[in-house]
């Protein structure tokens, strides 16, 4: 008896049906249908839109103990003191000067809410049924990753926001990666 895939879903090789946009093999987090797409200088990641809050523009951070080269301040939110993170910083980039339409995006990871501090906030974007790939092993930031879309503007490197946070928490920063 075959069974055909419904709508929404792929057929892997091995005739078991999988939902859309988990590849055979790949982790359950990588069954991610939307993200919120941002760039670091010309490079494009994304962060599942499950994990994300809010856009909004940079606000005043106080400065926080140089323990950490990504944490850069704690940020009020409406009453909640949340750590300002320097995605930059984060993943081993230049640092590049804020300014007022600096986004940050508040996020939430499933133990912390962050604010990342980013260059540039794009656009929530649909991920289509294919052009996933995971993450090569060769890449400084895989262990980080979900994976990595073809998407029609680039690659995307999708990132894992509870490892990424992980790094922070242990002093991992990118330079030790």
């Amino acid at each position: 008896m075959s069974s055909r895939p419904h709508e929404g879903e792929t057929e892997s090789t091995d005739s078991e049906v999988l939902p859309q946009n988990q590849l055979p093999g790949a982790d359950e987090r990588a069954t991610v249908q939307r993200v919120v797409v941002f760039r670091l200088g010309t490079q494009r990641y994304g962060i599942p839109l499950a994990h994300v809050d809010e856009i909004q523009q940079i606000v005043a951070f106080s400065d926080v103990p140089a323990d950490s080269t990504s944490v850069v301040g704690m940020v009020n939110l409406r009453g909640e003191v949340i750590p300002a993170i320097d995605v930059r910083r984060l993943v081993g980039m230049e640092d590049r000067a804020y300014t007022l339409e600096t986004p940050m995006i508040i996020a939430h990871s499933d133990a912390h809410t962050v604010a990342l501090i980013v260059d540039v906030a794009e656009d929530v974007v649909e991920l289509p049924d294919s052009g996933f790939q995971s993450a090569s092993p060769l890449h400084a930031l895989s262990s980080k990753m979900i994976g990595v879309y073809h998407l029609d503007g680039g690659l995307v490197y999708l990132l894992d926001l509870d490892e990424l946070l992980e790094q922070v928490l242990l002093g991992e920063e990118a330079e030790n990666v």
